[in-house]
């Protein structure tokens, strides 16, 4: 159920940045590696902002921002999908921050080669703590860390899994959709979530 629920909110954020929506000029990232003499542009697109929404919903600066205050440098920003992703390895990073009825914020780590088993939640739990730490979502560190994360057996099969965190304040408006662990044959996916109403 929660997983219809967090692709349902998705959906709307998704369709709340399309409607009147004002366009903002194309950006180019230049990032520099390691290598001072390799050279990365990327066209990052141009980004939707609708007028008339509750929060902020560009999603474009809202994001960048965020990957600023982590001091990420190496990412492609995808407009279409309000998000930007960050290679590592084989594997990639999506980080999205914004909205316009819900202000959500989002990581997620797509595994595209791992061999761990759904019910490794040892595994898990570690990976998710150190994208949470590296991220920012500290709430999430703290509730793993401190061991209040329950799985949700409703939503445990083969292919997902769900596992709760407790809300530290009903009152402050900002709610946590909880972890979600999804396979696909070998690609795995970890996406943690959360928004304010």
């Amino acid at each position: 159920m929660k997983q219809i629920s967090f692709y349902f909110l998705f959906l709307l954020l998704a369709a709340c940045s399309i409607k009147g929506k004002k366009e903002t000029p194309a950006y180019t990232i230049t990032t520099q590696t390691k290598n001072d003499s390799v050279r990365i542009d990327k066209d990052i697109g141009a980004a939707a902002i609708e007028e008339d929404c509750v929060f902020n919903n560009d999603y474009y600066t809202l994001t960048m921002e965020w990957l600023k205050e982590v001091n990420e440098t190496n990412f492609t920003w995808h407009p279409d999908l309000y998000s930007a992703l960050i290679p590592l390895g084989q594997d990639t990073i999506s980080l999205s921050r914004g909205g316009c009825v819900h202000f959500n914020i989002s990581v997620e780590l797509k595994m595209t080669n791992d061999s761990h088993l759904i019910s490794d939640s040892a595994f898990w739990m570690q990976r998710t703590l150190k994208l949470a730490d590296q991220y920012g979502m500290d709430h999430y560190s703290k509730m793993i860390r401190e061991g209040k994360v329950r799985s949700v057996p409703e939503q445990v099969n083969d292919t997902h899994t769900w596992f709760e965190v407790d809300d530290n304040d009903p009152e402050d408006n900002l709610f946590y959709n909880g972890i979600e662990i999804t396979f696909e044959g070998k690609a795995k996916r970890i996406h943690i979530t959360q928004y304010f109403n």
